[in-house]
């Protein structure tokens, strides 16, 4: 029986997990020159972190997650994002009790069960961050720029920053009214989802893509009227530092993101490019929390954060064409001429190894030309030949496949060709 890998899931080899590892490392790098750490969650939670964290009245809760009952008829959920189990950890495991910001980030798998598409699947990793403790507009803009510098690293330039506010709890709240009010004049005319929304989040309604550019959404009441003067001054503030920093940005005024515990600064990075299938694909999204440690009973806590598909980010490098597969897979190719020096080629490789320098052989072929078409496969430096007669008279043949040079060598040169320290090979007779 054939059996596929489930829709919406991905097998990553050969230069695909390359290109993944690749954007790991960089993101793993530029956590550390901003200070984060990492943190590394469950894969499954209660079900109850998500609904609570997340919020009930948004599409992953209600459509997205993967949940299901263990043998103690407990309700558990394959994590949709990162954000919910850190908040729960670090209310769990007590991090406010040390004073300060708690700068960390985490990467890893998330599940959702939704419609694959290009960039959108249903078993995807997340790179996020998340700083939890004193917050101000100066961190803001400092985790904008994060997102900024780790996307030009990786060489996407063609990106539009969105960014908005959706204020203080207070402000956002007389906000919702409004939007409730307006919409229920117009629901009829919307979707199916925004008549849910209405009663459950009206705000997400502004984030419908069916109705996105009607009428009645564009002249749907505007953020910026219902906010404090102290909500307003907080916004200027980020949005200076970010002309300091560089960052151009667009103000987004419908941009309120998908979840429910978002408040004041929201922002995404948008993949620009008119004439690209992936044209305003999000690549990048994130913003402020305050208050959503209180979901899991613990302080009052400032908490800002983004996080970014990785396999998005894939999408992107090969559109651009920004990742290079010239890596060498190996340091050397060990070659052997007749049987009887293969078990000595085995050997050598064997020492070679040990010593930190990546080997390959042919373990089947004792014939040259498939063993030097390993050597092109693999992309290796140099190619060590060794036969009968070499191993006779105590020598190999060192070719260098980069200067095209080939030389006669001793075996006990072996050590210093490849920097090798402490006892030296010998050929077994």
């Amino acid at each position: 029986m054939k059996v596929s890998k489930i829709k919406g899931t991905l097998d990553y080899f050969g230069r695909d997990v390359k290109k993944y590892r690749y954007i790991e490392n960089v993101a793993r790098s530029i956590s550390k020159q901003f200070g984060y750490l990492e943190i590394v969650t469950p894969i499954f939670e209660a079900t109850e972190v998500f609904a609570r964290g997340v919020g009930e009245g948004t599409d992953i809760v209600n459509k997205e997650m993967y949940t299901f009952l263990d043998r103690s008829e407990k309700s558990l959920t394959l994590r949709p994002e990162g954000t919910a189990g850190v908040s729960r950890a670090y209310v769990e495991n007590k991090m406010y009790v040390d004073p300060g910001l708690k700068k960390l980030f985490y990467f890893g798998q998330m599940f959702r069960c939704e419609r694959p598409q290009a960039g959108r699947y249903r078993a995807f990793t997340q790179f996020g961050i998340e700083a939890l403790g004193p917050g101000s507009a100066y961190l803001d803009a400092d985790v904008i720029y994060f997102g900024y510098l780790f996307l030009q690293k990786l060489g996407i330039k063609n990106v539009k920053v969105a960014i908005n506010t959706i204020g203080s709890k207070s402000g956002r709240a007389k906000y919702e009214e409004a939007l409730k009010e307006y919409f229920s004049e117009h629901i009829d005319e919307m979707c199916n989802d925004c008549k849910t929304r209405l009663e459950k989040n009206p705000l997400r309604i502004l984030d419908c893509k069916v109705d996105a550019k009607s009428d009645i959404m564009k002249n749907a009441p505007k953020i910026i009227d219902y906010l404090s003067e102290e909500d307003i001054a907080y916004f200027d503030k980020v949005l200076k530092c970010l002309d300091k920093l560089g960052v151009e940005y667009v103000i987004e005024q419908k941009l309120v993101r998908g979840l429910d515990y978002y408040n004041h600064t929201v922002f995404e990075f948008i993949y620009d490019d008119k004439n690209s299938n992936i044209d305003g694909l999000t690549l990048l999204g994130g913003g402020r929390y305050n208050g959503l440690s209180r979901q899991f009973d613990g302080p009052e806590t400032d908490a800002i954060g983004f996080g970014t598909g990785v396999e998005r980010l894939m999408l992107v490098l090969d559109e651009l064409g920004l990742f290079k597969d010239d890596e060498k897979l190996v340091d050397v190719v060990v070659i052997n001429i007749g049987e009887e020096t293969k078990l000595e080629a085995l050997s050598l490789a064997a020492f070679l190894r040990s010593n930190n320098v990546s080997c390959e052989i042919d373990y089947v072929s004792s014939n040259l030309k498939p063993q030097f078409k390993l050597s092109e496969r693999v992309n290796a430096p140099y190619i060590i030949i060794i036969g009968s007669e070499e191993v006779e008279n105590g020598v190999f043949k060192l070719k260098n496949t980069i200067l095209k040079t080939e030389e006669m060598r001793k075996i006990e040169e072996l050590n210093e060709i490849f920097n090798i320290e402490g006892e030296k090979y010998a050929y077994k007779k």
